[in-house]
């Protein structure tokens, strides 16, 4: 990892410097046809530098190039390339020149002084994403959106934060202020890294570790362990200054016992590395609320202050409880209103703490009070946003009254209102009805390495067809540090009617079904581990809905001896076919509509299909704990039942609500593409879009950017 990597994989953006050199026609050329072959071109300021450039150290600078959009896309180059030779096959002179020719009026086209800006290039029929240069500046400031991400942050942007601050020179005398890393895994990640690092600094620490468990973190984080707290964590020994620093950490935190006895096993492992009765002295509060925790005299929690005002009835206390965790107080809202609080004092204390509560809570809060005027038999959760820890309630909820539902609608609608119209303007937006279908992106650390990055819990239109061909994709090789030389992964599903009740099922111990035309294909013949073994699996949809079935549940088992976060590739997908035995190419490596399989888990429901309606919830679901041990799919499909009706009835936040507020509160809504500046669209294919909206467009052109809800990133950003 480095600059460059960093830069180009999360920007498109490369620093690099004018030389004196004069690179040849021919090989500027070819290597951007090769790169329109990928989708991407660059910009006319970037062809400028590197048109000063020696020959010899373009072709050396470009082939990394490359190799970064090979990790990118998880593409076979040679199969894709235009010119997969070169630099030894390249354009004739006519041709580069040409080509050139034309790629440079397109850019006159698009407004030439505007290119910095432009995300997307029109180049014929093609929309091609520009590549930029960048600065040290700009690279500087996305350095500083990882440090002030307001959610946890994905594996591979830990790992960028933890070279910002070890290893970029820029930020040699860098040190963030308190508040500055606003979410604590993070900023224990951080932390790890600077003592690591040898730069360790108690004053620091204590400007983003404020809590007990922001120190854990620290502790984990040092022992390369889980920051979310989700597994368990066997810690290092850690060296005297480490302990004095962690001791000291905690000996500074106010009232410390409520956040050890919440994870009491693993402060109670980590006491034994720290051996606080050595510094009884040095560090008396925080060796005592460690003997405290040991003897296990656990103090009034603030839940168990909450749980006592409830049984009171004392509605003052209850909002004055509350009103010190603003987060929790708006997921007790439902409780609150049930338990007899007026819906006016509600309001009044969740508009006083306002500024303490996160976006995607207020959503959360809309989304729910929207069903709450029905009769709720089930309720889900995910615990703590952990998608693998699936609870289904079947406590029943009696309807909250009209009145106060909309009450506590509208005025979450101001608070988020207010919040967006502090935000820079957006000019006409276009808004695509079908986005209520896609929920709003969970926090970071859940997203994966999809190819396709969609929210959990998104629903999809299916395309024109009759068979459904899902297919799994896995490759031996270097897993992580370990060799893997086995490539067991098994594909199956599971047919439900409306009811979920069961009705049949397609699986690697029953691979062709009696009931309707469906087949399970086994490993695909000729092709070796090392280059990467598939199954697929044909469910024909029409024979499935003869046989009472709607729901088409897929599932993805790994063996005993590996998750698939062992292995170095495998992914699952999809393609439509007219039939069964019709003539379209399969081929894994070239079906865009795929999810990269990277989790830590044995069992995963990537995409559940509902028959009578036509689409497919994309689930991206790993289990852990149900089912509760490894087996063949015929023995849990209550367990998966279960599940898969719970993802099926999930009210989450959708991407249509949130881009109507940001709309109504900074921006003008049109009716038309032709009229918009920003495009929202549910589409996942964006190309398209801004063709029609280019086709629609009166007058002088528009100067337009589409968004489709895969770009998760740029919408948690720039909305959430």
């Amino acid at each position: 990892m480095d600059l460059f990597s960093i830069y180009f994989s999360r920007n498109l953006k490369v620093i690099i410097a004018e030389r004196k050199g004069k690179l040849p026609v021919r090989i500027l050329a070819t290597a951007l046809k090769n790169l329109e072959s990928l989708g991407y071109t660059f910009s006319t300021k970037l062809i400028d530098v590197l048109r000063t450039w020696e020959r010899d150290k373009f072709i050396s600078w470009f082939e990394r190039l490359m190799d970064e959009l090979r990790q990118i896309k998880r593409i076979n180059l040679m199969e894709t390339l235009k010119y997969p030779r070169f630099p030894k096959r390249r354009m004739n002179i006519q041709e580069s020149q040409c080509y050139l020719n034309a790629l440079m009026y397109s850019w006159r086209q698009q407004s030439l002084e505007k290119e910095q800006e432009q995300r997307i290039l029109q180049l014929d029929k093609l929309r091609l994403r520009v590549i930029h240069l960048g600065s040290e500046a700009d690279f500087h400031q996305l350095g500083m959106d990882l440090f002030a991400a307001r959610s946890a942050l994905t594996p591979a942007a830990k790992a960028q934060l933890i070279w910002f601050a070890t290893e970029y020179d820029g930020w040699a005398a860098f040190e963030p202020e308190a508040g500055q890393i606003p979410v604590g895994e993070n900023a224990a990640v951080y932390c790890a890294a600077l003592l690591k690092a040898g730069r360790a600094s108690v004053e620091q620490f204590q400007r983003h570790l404020r809590t007990a468990t922001d120190i854990l973190r620290l502790a984990v984080a040092c022992s390369n362990g889980d920051v979310t707290l989700k597994l368990n964590t066997r810690f290092r020994s850690f060296t005297r200054s480490e302990r004095r620093l962690i001791l000291d950490l905690l000996e500074g935190v106010s009232e410390p016992l409520e956040d050890l006895f919440r994870y009491k096993g693993r402060w109670l492992r980590l006491a034994e590395r720290l051996h606080p009765g050595e510094y009884r002295y040095r560090y008396p509060c925080a060796a005592a609320a460690l003997e405290q925790l040991r003897r296990g005299e656990r103090p009034l929690t603030f839940h168990g202050r909450v749980e006592r005002a409830f049984e009171q009835k004392d509605n003052q206390l209850i909002l004055e409880i509350l009103g010190e965790r603003p987060e929790e107080m708006v997921g007790q809202l439902d409780r609150m209103l049930r338990s007899g609080v007026p819906v006016q004092q509600v309001i009044g204390k969740m508009v006083a703490v306002e500024e303490k509560v996160s976006t995607r809570a207020l959503l959360r809060v809309s989304a729910h009070f929207s069903t709450r005027t029905e009769f709720q038999v089930r309720r889900s959760f995910f615990p703590k946003g952990h998608i693998e820890n699936l609870y289904v309630s079947t406590q029943q909820l009696p309807p909250l009254s009209v009145k106060d539902v909309h009450t506590i609608i509208c005025a979450v609608e101001q608070i988020l209102l207010k919040r967006f119209a502090t935000l820079p303007p957006l000019g006409n937006v276009y808004i695509d009805e079908r986005l209520q279908e896609f929920s709003v992106p969970w926090a970071e650390r859940h997203a994966s390495k999809s190819l396709r990055a969609l929210s959990h819990a998104s629903w999809i239109s299916l395309p024109a067809g009759n068979t459904v061909r899902f297919f799994l994709r896995g490759k031996e090789g270097m897993g992580g540090d370990e060799s893997i030389d086995r490539v067991d992964t098994n594909l199956s599903s599971i047919l439900y009617d409306s009811s979920w009740r069961f009705v049949d099922q397609t699986s690697w111990t029953h691979g062709q079904s009696n009931e309707y035309q469906a087949a399970n294909s086994g490993d695909m013949a000729n092709v070796t581990a090392s280059d990467g073994a598939a199954r697929y699996m044909d469910l024909h949809l029409p024979s499935a809905s003869r046989l009472g079935a709607r729901y088409i549940v897929i599932m993805v088992n790994a063996s005993r001896d590996n998750t698939f976060n062992d292995l170095p590739e495998c992914y699952a997908g999809w393609m439509i076919r007219q039939e069964r035995q019709s003539d379209e190419m399969f081929e894994p490596s070239t079906v865009q509509v795929r999810i990269n399989l990277t989790a830590d888990f044995r069992n995963y429901i990537p995409a559940i299909f509902d028959i009578q309606e036509r689409r497919i919830l994309w689930c991206d679901l790993g289990l852990k704990r149900h089912p509760k041990a490894h087996r063949p799919v015929e023995n849990n499909k209550a367990d998966v039942a279960l599940i898969a009706r719970a993802m099926t009835e999930l009210k989450r936040p959708d991407l249509y609500t949130l881009l109507m507020l940001h709309a109504k509160a900074r921006g003008t809504l049109v009716e038309t593409l032709g009229m918009a500046n920003l495009v929202f669209t549910a589409e996942l294919e964006s190309n398209r879009v801004a063709e029609v909206a280019e086709y629609l467009t009166e007058g002088p052109p528009v100067e337009r950017t589409v968004i489709t809800p895969l770009e998760q990133e740029y919408i948690t950003k720039h909305f959430l």
